[in-house]
């Protein structure tokens, strides 16, 4: 067996355990709403809009970098790489899958797809896009991100929404983006910032205090 071939079976073998022998009848709901934006559209809104007024400098400046990290990382990179690489979901091309919504459970029916949207996952990057800046600017106070990040992510595979490589293919993606975005964002309040808004820069000399490097 060629090294491509295992690494597919491996993946396999883990989105079945994860959607099917890992899975329970109480789980499905949880997993359901982690997975369905359409249920955090309003909580989200509310949330963005209560940053906006009352988040301050740092509130604000998470803000910012997330609407970077969705321009860059999810329209750009991630949108990219779905059209590069056309991988069908797991619900489109393997048979016998849970297919869980808000909704229903369903079976999965293998079917010819005409774009695979399966990598990456944008649940996924956008998730650990959010903890990776809410860390960088917040420190341990964000640590909370992360095992949410991971909750969503889990759940894109328990609906047979994405595979494990997937997942894991997103996280090291949007690790990147988003620690060269926050680095970008660095270089530019240090070279630009003095000079075009100083009194905020004398308040915030720094973006992000537990950087060494800034």
């Amino acid at each position: 067996m060629s090294l491509l071939a295992w690494f597919h079976a491996l993946d396999l073998h883990l989105l079945y355990l994860i959607n099917q022998t890992w899975s329970r009848p109480w789980l499905d709901p949880v997993m359901a709403y982690a997975s369905d934006w359409d249920s955090w559209r309003l909580p989200v809104g509310a949330a963005v809009l209560l940053t906006l007024i009352f988040g301050g400098f740092r509130g604000r400046l998470l803000l910012v970098l997330m609407a970077l990290c969705l321009i860059i990382g999810d329209k750009g990179i991630s949108d990219a790489l779905k059209n590069t690489i056309d991988r069908p979901r797991p619900n489109e091309t393997e048979p016998h899958l849970r297919v869980v919504t808000v909704r229903e459970v369903t079976e999965s029916v293998p079917q010819h797809v005409t774009r695979g949207n399966s990598f990456t996952s944008g649940h996924a990057c956008n998730n650990v896009a959010l903890a990776m800046i809410g860390c960088a600017i917040f420190g341990r106070w964000a640590l909370w991100l992360w095992p949410w990040a991971a909750l969503v992510s889990y759940s894109r595979v328990y609906t047979a929404s994405h595979y494990p490589s997937d997942i894991l293919g997103s996280w090291i993606v949007a690790i990147v983006y988003s620690y060269f975005i926050c680095k970008a964002a660095a270089w530019l309040w240090r070279r630009y910032a003095s000079e075009k808004c100083p009194r905020l820069y004398a308040s915030h000399p720094v973006l992000f205090p537990l950087w060494s490097k800034g």
